[in-house]
């Protein structure tokens, strides 16, 4: 969860601005599937960071139930993660009695890019669940966001909690851990992109052929967890992994090498892969320190992009 939020009401209905967050996965493991799934499961620490992109609601006095959404990329509008939020909410209130279904009128303004490994889509899908749910006076309890968050997709259910959590199986099972002391997050976001179906496919293949070893965090979650806690760097070599797809990137590995070099060298406590990727991401224990990572990549990486936000 973590999104800031701010509602206001005028003779036209309520108006909601929501500003989204994104997540990195300071470990993440992808667990071999077995013969009868069809879906790999996973362990991974995710993290909340303070920045992603813009939602407006406006909810209208009419109870229609009608949805409309707009975005500065129309291209994404019809198949769009807040349009699928909406549809699962409006199917879940309709068997309820005594709660009207608003007419409301959205607009996304994005700004994490596709395929970076930072869940701005399924960001986005929890933080229009929230802001539905807000704005209809909070027909659902916790438990059943959760579940509706779990239908639109596996990233979903950690986006309408709150703060680190441990997240299992296919995303859905998602365990909260005490709050960690304050930490920044410098993010970069190099030149090529990830498909993470395609990572999955290359992933498998590395176990066909290499072994699952070739695909295991080299530094256990425990280990990770600690570093964080203690704002105590981790010693992370070129040979190291905290990130099974980590192993994926093939000819993009000496371009993820550089970016998390430079950020270790700023004095990171930890830094990786996002996800399947493209995004690589470094935690400090102060913002000075992420804002000169971030000035370090783009002077070693100039193509590269960089931003620094609060880890919630």
């Amino acid at each position: 969860m973590g999104n800031r939020a701010e509602q206001r009401a005028s003779d036209t209905g309520q108006h909601l601005d929501v500003e989204t967050t994104i997540k990195v996965n300071a470990w993440l493991r992808v667990i071999p599937r077995r013969d009868d799934q069809t879906l790999h499961e996973l362990e991974s620490l995710f993290l909340s960071v303070a920045t992603g992109d813009r939602l407006h609601f406006d909810a209208l006095p009419s109870s229609s139930g009608k949805f409309h959404l707009t975005s500065n990329r129309p291209d994404l509008v019809s198949q769009n993660s807040v349009q699928q939020a909406w549809l699962a909410f409006n199917n879940a209130m309709e068997p309820l009695h005594g709660h009207r279904i608003l007419q409301i009128s959205a607009h996304l303004e994005k700004r994490i890019p596709e395929k970076t490994g930072l869940g701005g889509g399924s960001g986005n899908a929890g933080a229009a669940l929230l802001a539905l749910n807000q704005l209809h006076e909070f027909p659902f309890g916790h438990d059943q966001l959760v579940a509706l968050a779990s239908s639109l997709g596996s990233d979903v259910p950690f986006f309408v909690q709150s703060g680190p959590c441990i997240v299992h199986g296919t995303g859905q099972i998602v365990d909260p851990i005490p709050p960690l002391p304050p930490l920044w997050c410098c993010i970069a976001l190099p030149i090529f992109r990830i498909d993470t179906r395609r990572a999955y496919v290359v992933l498998d293949d590395i176990i066909t052929r290499e072994g699952a070893s070739e695909i295991e965090p080299t530094i256990d979650l425990n280990s990770v967890i600690k570093a964080l806690r203690t704002r105590t760097s981790l010693r992370i070599s070129n040979e190291m992994r905290l990130n099974s797809f980590e192993a994926t990137l093939g000819e993009n590995t000496t371009s993820f090498l550089n970016i998390r070099s430079t950020l270790l060298a700023s004095g990171a406590i930890l830094a990786g892969l996002s996800g399947s990727g493209s995004a690589v991401f470094g935690i400090y224990a102060e913002r000075a320190a992420a804002e000169a990572a971030a000035l370090g990549v783009q002077q070693r990486v100039s193509a590269a992009r960089t931003f620094v936000a609060e880890i919630l």
